[in-house]
């Protein structure tokens, strides 16, 4: 099925002004946890040391009286990893799912924003599992090139959708399903993105504002528009051409 920007955006804006409030709600909590745009890493600039140089260092916080401190900032720092890491995959996961499941359903008319907490009831293992192997796929290939991690980002883009619409679907097959919904629609789906890049400035340039009160709802719509037209690709009982799994 073919589409346009033009198309998904119009519906889009559509849904955004049926239910605005809901879905800015909706839009800022996916904000929080980073599930509505990829987080972008930022290299520090690159030092070059002698060895001399970093025994030097090391020599001095050893010797001073802040060795003490430097370990329990390390130690700090590491826990606040990990704290971070369990927090995403056990809540932060479930709770992209639940916004996700939000926007489809307020697509059709049904805005409920008790659909927000659907992945902590519905197959809430499967979907956190899932959700954590999407993750880690995504950030092994990113460890290759960038260019492979943002192609399996687009590649299993669907899949927090589809456990919206089947919490207990498996990953292997939610990413072949997201993978065959994807196939051909990756580059039409980066120039959408890119459509929004004035749009994104214009919310930089107002701290979040335009972001919070337009913009991150206006994306989250137009990408359930997408997931709509892909999803109707897949044959069986995935075919959603009525609206009906």
């Amino acid at each position: 099925m073919q589409w346009t920007r033009a198309e998904l955006k119009e519906k889009a804006k559509f849904s955004v002004r049926s239910f605005y409030w809901p879905s800015v709600l909706a839009a800022f909590i996916l904000a929080l946890i980073g599930g509505n745009v990829g987080g972008r890493n930022h290299r520090d600039a690159e030092v070059s040391y002698t060895g001399n140089d970093i025994a030097d260092a090391l020599g001095g916080i050893v010797g001073g009286p802040w060795m003490f401190f430097f370990g329990l900032a390390m130690i700090t720092v590491f826990v606040m990893l990990i704290a971070g890491l369990v927090l995403s995959i056990f809540v932060f996961h479930p709770l992209e799912v639940g916004c996700k499941k939000y926007f489809l359903d307020a697509s059709d008319g049904n805005s409920w924003l008790g659909n927000l907490g659907y992945g902590f009831k519905n197959g809430y293992i499967n979907i956190v599992s899932s959700m954590f192997l999407m993750s880690l796929f995504i950030f092994l290939w990113g460890l290759l090139l960038v260019i492979p991690g943002i192609y399996k980002a687009y590649e299993y883009r669907m899949i927090p959708y589809l456990l919206a619409e089947d919490p207990n679907l498996s990953f292997s097959e939610a990413k072949r399903l997201s993978s065959e919904m994807m196939y051909g629609e990756k580059w039409g789906a980066f120039v959408l993105d890119l459509s929004f890049i004035l749009w994104l400035f214009l919310s930089s340039i107002t701290w979040g504002l335009v972001g919070i009160f337009w913009v991150n709802p206006y994306i989250q719509y137009t990408d359930v528009e997408l997931y709509k037209v892909v999803r109707t690709k897949v044959p069986g009982p995935y075919y959603a051409g009525n609206n009906e799994w």
